[in-house]
């Protein structure tokens, strides 16, 4: 049964999928999401979903403590489940590999979705530092080294596979190494590059305020506000003419 049709953000996307490295920035990428857009957001981290399962399955506990990838039936059954849920939504760290992303195609064909795909690159020397400096168990060198090697070999595939399908998904790609908010202004300006220009010919009269903070050293968290104020300025006028 296909799932049916909820109020989509801006118009356009059914649900959000980030990828990349484990420390390269995308749990903080969701952490600003909600803070300044999306806060009622529905977020999962696969990552996360399978350390809790681990506590009760020694089987993937196993996996888990080695960086091995978990079974591709349990990944996808994981994804749906919580997709068919909660939608809009967003989840990290899936697909991360070719029978994942085409399990991922045929269920957003299936279910006439458009997913916006966010790609997050960053350099093997800055992850090792935010890991380390995070001291989660899993996060032990010989991991690291495993789980990069992994990402090298799986996540172009992953991406070649993405890219043919223009008809599914909008795809944004970050440098993760920058520092988070003005990877968060470079998000932002990328969803506007994609929002269609017919919804802004009516919205010359939004008014979303621009401030910087005292604590504040940088403009980053200030555009990031009113870019993200624009946003949900547009996202209710959508849903209001929905209703009308």
């Amino acid at each position: 049964m296909k799932h049916s049709r909820k109020p989509l953000l801006l118009e356009k996307w059914d649900f959000i999928i980030l990828l990349g490295e484990s420390g390269g920035g995308k749990g903080t990428l969701i952490q600003n999401i909600l803070r300044y857009w999306l806060p009622d957001l529905h977020t999962a981290s696969m990552g996360d979903i399978f350390r809790r399962k681990a506590q009760e399955d020694p089987a993937i506990k196993e996996m888990t403590e080695k960086g091995i990838l978990v079974d591709d039936s349990l990944t996808n059954e994981i994804f749906r489940e919580f997709a068919m849920a909660h939608t809009p939504g967003i989840i990290d760290g899936y697909p991360r590999n070719r029978q994942q992303t085409i399990d991922l195609i045929r269920f957003i064909k299936d279910n006439n979705w458009r997913v916006l795909l966010v790609d997050i690159k960053c350099s093997m020397e800055k992850i090792i530092e935010r890991l380390l400096a995070r001291k989660r168990p899993d996060d032990n060198l010989t991991i690291m080294h495993k789980r990069h090697q992994d990402h090298l070999i799986l996540h172009p595939v992953v991406m070649e596979e993405v890219k043919t399908r223009p008809d599914l998904f909008d795809i944004i790609t970050l440098d993760g190494n920058l520092n988070a908010e003005i990877v968060f202004s470079n998000f932002l300006l990328d969803v506007l590059r994609l929002v269609d220009m017919l919804y802004f010919y009516d919205m010359t009269n939004i008014d979303t305020a621009f401030s910087v903070n005292d604590n504040e050293t940088t403009v980053n968290p200030a555009i990031n506000r009113w870019i993200c104020g624009f946003l949900r300025s547009i996202q209710k006028k959508l849903m209001e003419s929905d209703v009308k």
